[in-house]
């Protein structure tokens, strides 16, 4: 008998047993199912002064916020459950897997909460040529969970039994993922001009 692993990342509701397909508009915030109708919005198209998003259902209702942490050399985004911030309601990090990276490939690496050494990753990301086209693995296997291709908006297809809520929200990362590569590209110069002041 097959075996199927299911992803409830943030809630076993937002698992189907078939594909979703999914769009983001990449301007207003809003992601559509099939038929256009509104399944989930992003509060603030930016980050806030304070470096936080709040992801809602179609009613509203906050669902994930997405917090950006400076001064890491990975860039680290942070997503804790409703209106939190707090720690014991974090879900998971999204960070990059290396400081350097080529700029037609990026790759990230998504950690759940309970992994508190992050030796592996629990899924990781390669993102294409400027975001042209996306791929979401569970951990360091071969498994696609969830695709994106960028035709202005961000069409995404989200395998069976993934949580597709999670899905929106890393791909809601990924879309600023422009800022990560400038916030771990200026906390590396800075890491390396403090290095080379304590060195003289």
């Amino acid at each position: 008998m097959a075996y199927h692993q299911s992803f409830p990342v943030i809630n076993r509701y937002y698992c189907a047993p078939y594909y979703v397909n999914l769009r983001i508009n990449t301007d207003n915030g809003f992601t559509y199912d099939i038929n256009g109708n509104p399944v989930f919005h992003i509060r603030d198209t930016l980050f806030t002064l304070h470096n936080r998003r709040v992801l809602c259902d179609s009613q509203g209702n906050p669902i994930v916020t997405l917090c950006k942490k400076n001064m890491t050399l990975h860039g680290r985004c942070q997503v804790f459950r409703g209106k939190s911030n707090d720690s014991s309601e974090l879900i998971f990090s999204v960070k990059r897997s290396s400081v350097i990276q080529d700029s037609e490939l990026i790759k990230l690496q998504v950690f759940l909460a309970g992994n508190k050494t992050e030796n592996v990753c629990d899924f990781r990301v390669d993102i294409y040529s400027g975001k042209s086209s996306c791929y979401v693995y569970a951990g360091e296997s071969l498994r696609i969970v969830s695709t994106m291709v960028n035709n202005g908006d961000y069409i995404i297809y989200v395998y069976p039994d993934v949580d597709h809520a999670f899905i929106v929200a890393l791909f809601m990362i990924i879309k600023e993922i422009k800022d990560y590569m400038a916030l771990g590209n200026w906390a590396m110069n800075m890491a390396i001009f403090a290095a080379t002041v304590v060195g003289n």
